[in-house]
């Protein structure tokens, strides 16, 4: 049942998902002496559920380094463009310390900026972090298909240990907060908040991300 139920909500995510992607940003009509815009070059936005395939780990890492993810729901482009779940996106770390005596704060940046399409083609994207909740599936035997379920819960602020609201979902077989494309912030992960630009923030040691942790990240398709 509990199997049967996770693909029920996949696939209403899925569909929802692929709407928000599909949405090409408009623009109201521009006098002919109007400027171009940044804007005027973005084919697309949304929202774009991530599951990392590499553990990360601030202490470890430096800027620049690589961070590797799977799409979790099947996505289309406005133009038609399948995106497959479980395409790679790639990205990289914009920021990364440990606390030190001298900095109070341990910090991760991540923003993504491809996707891997079948066929060998690559989509450039900007990708930054919405929503980071814990791997929904650590402990337990992975059946491969990512659970997820709708969610309106907010993040919890650094130094908290409270559990996630009673209006987030959470998984059946191991009772932890799922995401959809509402959530926000950092839901059932101690010590942790997201910051502005992307940027994971605690005040502990170091900020440790395993491998399988769920990411709502906002796209804007270049």
């Amino acid at each position: 049942m509990a199997r049967t139920a996770n693909r029920i909500f996949l696939g209403v995510l899925a569909v929802l998902l692929s709407a928000s992607l599909c949405v090409a940003q408009s623009a109201a009509p521009a006098s002919p002496a109007a400027p171009a815009t940044a804007a005027d070059s973005v084919k697309g936005h949304g929202i774009m559920p991530v599951e990392l395939t590499k553990s990360l780990d601030s202490k470890k890492l430096k800027e620049g380094d690589p961070v590797t993810g799977r799409i979790a729901a099947d996505l289309r482009m406005k133009d038609g463009t399948a995106i497959p779940r479980g395409s790679k996106v790639t990205g990289h770390v914009t920021e990364a310390k440990a606390r030190s005596k001298g900095d109070p704060q341990s910090a991760l940046g991540i923003v993504f900026d491809k996707i891997s399409l079948p066929g060998g083609k690559d989509l450039a994207i900007k990708g930054e972090l919405q929503a980071v909740a814990p791997n929904p599936n650590a402990g337990t035997q992975d059946t491969g298909i990512p659970a997820r379920m709708p969610s309106a819960g907010e993040g919890t602020g650094a130094g908290t240990s409270m559990p996630p609201p009673p209006s987030t979902p959470t998984s059946q077989q191991t009772g932890r907060p799922l995401l959809n494309a509402q959530s926000k912030g950092v839901i059932g992960i101690h010590n942790l908040q997201l910051g502005e630009n992307s940027v994971l923030i605690s005040t502990g040691k170091n900020v440790s991300l395993d491998s399988g942790t769920q990411m709502m990240v906002q796209v804007e398709v270049e």
